[in-house]
C-alpha cells in the first residue's frame, strides 16, 4: 500500500514538473552597438532585442539595472518594458555618449532584465561591448534636421569636416538604416552612396540628400548608420563607422482662421494641415486685455490630416461702456496689437500631449460701416442719375436749336 501511494505521489510530481517545463516563458536577449567603432565625444545606440522562445507569456519585463564599465554617459535606462507573448520579439534603442576624453579600448554595458510568470521571476544579463578608437581627423559635425514626420518630403544635410593637416582623397559617404527600418526613410532621385574626390585639409563639406518618410514609419528615435571610407596620405584605405540619431515625430500643425465675426460672436475654423492625426484636440482662447471670448475652451475631438472643424465663441468687450458706438468696437478689433491668440492642444499618435499657439488678425466689419458703404453707393447712384438727366436735356436742347435754325433758313428763302 505504501508503495502504491509513493508511486502516485511520484507521478503527480512528474506531472507538475512537466507542466512547469511545458508552460513557462523563456526570454532571450541580445544587445548590439551601433556603430561598431566609436570615437571620443561621439554618440552611439544600443539595439536591444528581446524574444520569448518559451510557451507562456512573459509578464512584468523590466530593466532593473544597468552597469557601465567606462567613460560612457547615458540617460536613465531603468524602465518597465511590458509583456511579451510566446514567439514575439521586441526591440529597443538606447542612446549613449562617449566621453570626449575617453581612452581607446573596449567597454562593457550590462543590462539586468527581469521577467515573471505569476510569482516566479527570472533575470537575464545581456552585455553590449563599446569599442572606442583613437580620434580621427574626419568628423561628422551635424545632421539636420534632427526630426522628420511620417509622410514628409525633406532634405537631410550631413556636414562632415576634415580637421587634419592633409587632404583626404576618394571619400565615399554611405548612410543606411538598421535592417528592420530600411523602408522608413527612402532617398528620392539619388542613392544612399556619394563619392567626394577630394576634401581639403581644415575644410567642411555639406552632403544633402532628398528623402521621403514612409507614412507608416514608427515614431521614435532612429539611428542613421554612416560609413566614411577614404584614402589617407600614405595611400591606405581608412574606414570610419558613425551613427546619427534622427527622430520620427508624429507632430502635426494647424491653421486657424476666422469664418464669421460680428459684435456678439466669433466663429473660428481649425484645420489639421499636418500629415498625422491629432487626437483629443482642444482649442483654448488665451487671455486678452480688451475682450473675453467664451467659452474659454472648445473640445474639437479627433482631427485627421486635412480635416477641419469650427468653434463658435461669444464676444464680450472689456473697459468699454454700452453707449459707445460700433466704431469703438471696430477700432478695437482691427488693431494688429489686439491679435486673437489661441492654443491648440492634442495627443499625437505616440501618445504624447502637444500644443501649438496660433495668432489671428481679427478682420471685423461693423453694421455701421456696412450701412455707410451702402449709403455712399446710393449717393453715387443718385449723382450718376442726375448727371445722365442733364446730358439728355442738353441733347434735346441742341436738337431743338438745330430744327429752329433750319426752319428760319427755309422761311428766309421763300421771301
Amino acid at each position: 500500500m505504501k508503495r502504491v501511494v509513493a508511486l502516485v505521489l511520484f507521478a503527480l510530481f512528474l506531472t507538475n514538473v512537466a507542466k512547469a517545463i511545458t508552460f513557462q516563458p523563456l526570454v532571450y536577449a541580445s544587445a548590439q552597438v551601433y556603430p561598431q567603432a566609436m570615437f571620443p565625444g561621439s554618440d552611439g545606440f544600443i539595439h536591444l532585442t528581446l524574444k520569448n522562445v518559451g510557451t507562456d507569456v512573459a509578464d512584468r519585463i523590466k530593466i532593473n539595472q544597468v552597469k557601465i564599465d567606462g567613460p560612457i554617459k547615458t540617460a536613465e535606462w531603468v524602465a518597465d518594458l511590458g509583456s511579451l507573448n510566446p514567439g514575439d520579439t521586441s526591440t529597443y534603442f538606447f542612446k549613449f555618449t562617449v566621453d570626449p576624453y575617453a581612452s581607446p579600448g573596449l567597454y562593457t554595458i550590462q543590462f539586468a532584465i527581469d521577467y515573471c510568470k505569476g510569482s516566479v521571476c527570472q533575470t537575464i544579463y545581456p552585455n553590449a561591448i563599446v569599442n572606442v578608437q583613437a580620434p580621427s581627423t574626419l568628423e561628422l559635425l551635424s545632421v539636420s534636421p534632427s526630426s522628420l514626420k511620417p509622410g514628409e518630403k525633406a532634405n537631410i544635410t550631413f556636414k562632415i569636416a576634415n580637421k587634419g593637416e592633409f587632404d583626404i582623397n576618394n571619400l565615399v559617404f554611405t548612410w543606411s538604416l538598421p535592417t528592420n527600418y530600411t523602408n522608413f526613410i527612402l532617398p528620392l532621385g539619388v542613392g544612399n552612396r556619394l563619392t567626394i574626390s577630394k576634401l581639403p585639409a581644415k575644410s567642411a563639406y555639406d552632403i544633402t540628400i532628398p528623402v521621403y518618410v514612409n507614412p507608416s514609419a514608427m515614431v521614435g528615435s532612429l539611428p542613421l548608420m554612416i560609413t566614411l571610407q577614404y584614402t589617407d596620405k600614405a595611400g591606405n584605405m581608412q574606414l570610419i563607422n558613425l551613427v546619427a540619431g534622427l527622430e520620427i515625430t508624429s507632430e502635426t500643425d494647424f491653421d486657424v482662421s476666422i469664418q464669421d465675426f460680428s459684435q456678439n460672436s466669433l466663429t473660428l475654423v481649425v484645420t489639421n494641415i499636418g500629415s498625422t492625426t491629432a487626437y483629443s484636440t482642444i482649442l483654448r482662447v488665451l487671455p486678452s486685455r480688451n475682450f473675453i471670448l467664451s467659452p474659454a475652451v472648445a473640445v474639437l475631438g479627433n482631427l485627421n490630416a486635412g480635416d477641419y472643424t469650427t468653434a463658435t465663441f461669444s464676444v464680450q468687450l472689456l473697459n468699454i461702456t454700452r453707449n459707445e458706438t460700433n466704431r469703438t468696437f471696430e477700432r478695437t478689433f482691427n488693431s494688429t496689437s489686439d491679435l486673437i491668440r489661441v492654443e491648440v492642444s492634442y495627443t499625437d499618435s505616440s501618445g504624447v500631449r502637444r500644443s501649438v499657439v496660433k495668432e489671428i488678425i481679427p478682420m471685423y466689419t461693423s453694421a455701421r460701416a456696412i450701412s455707410t458703404l451702402r449709403t455712399t453707393q446710393a449717393q453715387r447712384t443718385q449723382v450718376t442719375s442726375e448727371g445722365m438727366t442733364y446730358i439728355l436735356i442738353g441733347i434735346v436742347g441742341i436738337v431743338a436749336l438745330v430744327l429752329i435754325f433750319r426752319y428760319a433758313l427755309r422761311r428766309g428763302k421763300k421771301k
